[in-house]
């Protein structure tokens, strides 16, 4: 007897994680790349989320690749609340001409968390943001692409007008 979901059971979103996450290290990629922001403070090293936003990070890596955020500014900063960069017209209006579609995640905005900036839906470039604090109210309306694993020192003294000088990647072998 019982009912059917008794039988087959119901899909929850940490076992749902864990499938995913099981199939990455089946695929060989586990290791995230790394990308490394030089600015005149100092380096802010962070890991991307692959799995969690491809589209984002594979947008990231290439535009890094191509330079695209050397001599940007850090055009916004808000004291324990975030750090933004990534428009190359400085005013928080500019992006590199082509836009992205959300991927909303599973991962919470911690300290160090690293987010797509947007204007609206699906209108990710080339913005982002380093988190000072946790900030929950974020958590499901931004993509979460990256963690800071080392510089959040550096993250907390950035003040606008500061510049990214280059950004470098680091693939995992």
């Amino acid at each position: 007897a019982g009912n059917y979901e008794d039988k087959i059971g119901t899909l929850k979103l940490d076992r749902n994680r864990k499938f995913y996450e099981g199939l990455t290290k089946q695929a060989g990629i586990e290791k995230h790349p790394i990308a490394e922001i030089t600015t005149s403070k100092g380096k802010i090293r962070f890991e991307l989320f692959t799995a969690d936003a491809p589209l984002t990070v594979a947008n990231f890596i290439n535009l890094a690749q191509k330079n695209y955020f050397n001599n940007i500014l850090f055009h916004r900063v808000v004291p324990n609340f975030v750090v933004q960069s990534g428009d190359p017209r400085g005013d928080g209006n500019g992006g590199p001409g082509h836009q992205i579609r959300c991927e909303i995640n599973m991962r919470p905005y911690l300290r160090g968390s690293v987010g797509m900036a947007l204007s609206g839906k699906d209108t990710g470039g080339s913005q982002f943001f380093i988190c000072h604090s946790p900030q929950p109210h974020l958590d499901g309306g931004y993509t979460v692409f990256g963690q800071v694993i080392s510089g959040m020192e550096v993250v907390d003294k950035i003040v606008r007008g500061d510049l990214i000088e280059k950004v470098t990647i680091e693939l995992p072998q």
